[in-house]
């Protein structure tokens, strides 16, 4: 496969996983339209999960809701499978860990491309979104990307990050007033790979 070709799928599949991330979004995504999300209370810290598909492990503040999905992406001949995890802290927050399977084409080896399409997919799905800042680094050897978004009254703050044919993205969606960095940090730095 010529690399100029290569990278038009590699770019179409990532934007695929935006499109994606804005279907599973539960506040950006409706940010217009009430929500109805239980209150949990974390009195004693948060519970672990273990990801069996996506075999990680990262503490929710709540167990999480979890679907499977696969997404066909019939112009470059094959299916996205992904897996998505949602629990919410309040009514205001919002944690997420999306897990998308790529066909083994789409690798690590491209990792900074990758993950700068992905970014750009969902900056380019919706004309609101105000990137805050994006900034590449290394996380347990491999590329990931710590991004900042605001839509109207929503902050979306994220890491994105590659590891072999697997998109791994943790997010934290919340109301501008309920933004608080403390619980998002203990989201993120959470997620283990390999656990169990």
């Amino acid at each position: 496969m010529e690399k100029g070709t290569f990278d038009l799928i590699k770019g179409a599949a990532l934007a695929s996983t935006a499109l994606l991330l804005i279907l599973v979004s539960p506040l950006i995504a409706t940010s217009d339209k009430k929500h109805n999300h239980n209150t949990v209370k974390v009195e004693n810290g948060w519970k672990e999960f273990y990801s069996v598909p996506g075999k990680c492990t990262m503490k929710f503040p709540a167990k999480p809701e979890h679907f499977t999905e696969k997404m066909s992406v019939p112009e470059e001949g094959y299916e996205l499978k992904y897996d998505a995890y949602i629990s919410s802290m309040d009514k205001q927050t919002v944690f997420m860990l999306l897990i998308a399977q790529y066909p083994d084409f789409v690798d690590e080896t491209y990792a900074q491309m990758s993950l700068e399409s992905f970014l750009n997919g969902i900056l380019r799905n919706n004309p609101g979104n105000q990137l805050i800042f994006a900034d590449l680094t290394l996380v347990n050897g491999h590329e990931a990307l710590d991004f900042f978004i605001r839509t109207g009254s929503m902050y979306f703050k994220g890491r994105a990050m590659m590891v072999k044919n697997s998109l791994y993205l943790m997010a934290m969606e919340c109301e501008v007033q309920a933004y608080d960095e403390s619980p998002y940090n203990a989201f993120v730095n959470s997620f283990t790979l390999g656990s169990k």
